[in-house]
Order: C-alpha cells, then structure tokens, then sequence
C-alpha cells in the first residue's frame, strides 16, 4: 500500500472512531425522564447521557435538555454510601472548564433523593439550568473539576468539603475522554431550531 493510500485510510479511521460527521441522537428516554420531571414546561429535546465521573462510590452521568424557552443540564448522580442526599434548590453546582472559566449552575428546583435497590444505592437526578453563553462553554471546552453542593443531615465523611456556600462533593476530571464527554451533546443541543 503506498503511503498516501496508507495516511488517507488512517484519516479516515480517525475520523470514524473520533465521531466527526456522526449525527447527533436524541434520548427518548431523557426526554420521558424530563417531561416527568418539568410540569410547566414541555421538553423537546434531550440529548444522551454521558458518563461524567466516578470515583470510589459515587459515579454521574449527564446530558442535556431543551424545552422552547430553556436549556437544562441532567445530572445523574448515584452514591453507595447508605445515606440520602439532597439538592436543595439554593445548592449550586459549580464546573470548572479547562480553559480556567467557571460556571455556577442551580437546581430549577429542590430534589429529594430516593433509595434503588440495594438500599445503600443513593440517587438523585437534579436539573440545572444552563444559559446560552454556559451551553457554548460546554460546546467549545473540556471540563476539569466539579463540585457538587448538596443537602444531608448526616455529613461525617472525610469525602465531603465544606466552605461557605455549604457542603460538597469534589470532582477533579483527569481522564481527557470524560473531560470532552459533555462536548457534542451540547454542540448537538445548540443545532436544534
């Protein structure tokens, strides 16, 4: 195989496996979970979740969803630690993106969160809302660091922070893939008339 013929194939494997040209999909699922979740307002889009996290016992996965007026980030939190942990409406989430911007997200409203089986799987799947100028930051950059605020009466861990906006679980993202996870369902997002 001549090296030109070689060079062109490898483009084009990279192109496939990096997703470039892949049309965006939708989340039946996430829209159902959505319309569920919003009463007021009808969502039309939802975007496929993305593995965001994990570390020890908790793990995330988020995506995003759109009505006519408002764009949401979903966030699916899930914890083994036996305990219930709730956002409150004035607990914010706040992501760092690679190119040092940070962003503050809050809850549209407070969400308990709820038991699965076995007992000691914790979930909550809060919605935030997310402005246009926060949604091309997601589009155009990696994320490096969340920090999740939440609500518990019972705080004891050594894995949860505390600061003046109350208590946290924190994220450092390493791995580059995760960090680029939220990038196309966001991009895709924005394609949407």
């Amino acid at each position: 195989m001549s090296t030109t013929k070689h060079i062109t194939l490898l483009f084009i494997l990279f192109v496939f496996a990096s997703g470039i040209g892949q049309k965006c999909k939708n989340s039946s699922k996430g829209m159902r979970r959505a319309n569920k979740h919003f009463t007021e307002e009808k969502i039309i889009e939802a975007t496929k979740p993305k593995p965001l996290f994990s570390k020890f016992s908790q793990a995330a996965s988020a995506n995003f969803v759109r009505s006519a007026e408002n764009y949401y980030l979903s966030l699916v939190l899930v914890r083994e630690l036996g305990r219930r942990i709730d956002i409150m409406k004035d607990n914010p989430l706040i992501i760092q993106f690679e190119n040092g911007t940070i962003e503050t997200l809050h809850p549209d409203r407070t969400l308990l969160g709820k038991f699965t089986l076995p007992v000691t799987t914790e979930i909550n799947k809060p919605f935030y809302k997310v402005n246009q100028e926060q949604l091309k930051l997601f589009a155009q950059h990696p994320i490096s660091y969340i920090k999740v605020y939440f609500s518990s009466n019972k705080v004891g861990e050594e894995k949860f922070g505390t600061d003046d906006l109350g208590t946290f679980f924190d994220y450092e993202i390493l791995s580059k893939k995760l960090q680029a996870s939220l990038m196309e369902p966001a991009q895709c997002i924005m394609k949407q008339p």
